[in-house]
């Protein structure tokens, strides 16, 4: 039997985000070794990656357990990216 993953509109398109934060992400890793001020911006979009991260693993791949733990990252690395 073989498992098929039903995907809706707003699930693709938190996969397409997930996707397309990676490479920002990768783009602006980059960037901050050359340009220390971007390193901000890299920490602000690891985070957000991290909560979408966290939906998609609870929605789409039903793993429940990792959700806690990126959601938490996320908040972790937001606040010390914004007030640290």
């Amino acid at each position: 039997m073989k498992n098929k993953i039903d995907i809706d509109t707003v699930e693709q398109i938190t996969m397409l985000l997930q996707i397309s934060l990676a490479i920002f992400l990768i783009a602006f890793g980059i960037a901050s070794f050359f340009e220390k001020e971007l390193f901000i911006i890299s920490q602000i979009l690891i985070g957000l990656l991290m909560f979408v991260i966290a939906y998609n693993n609870h929605k789409i791949y039903k793993r429940k357990y990792m959700t806690p733990i990126y959601f938490g990252l996320g908040i972790v690395i937001i606040c010390s990216a914004l007030f640290g």
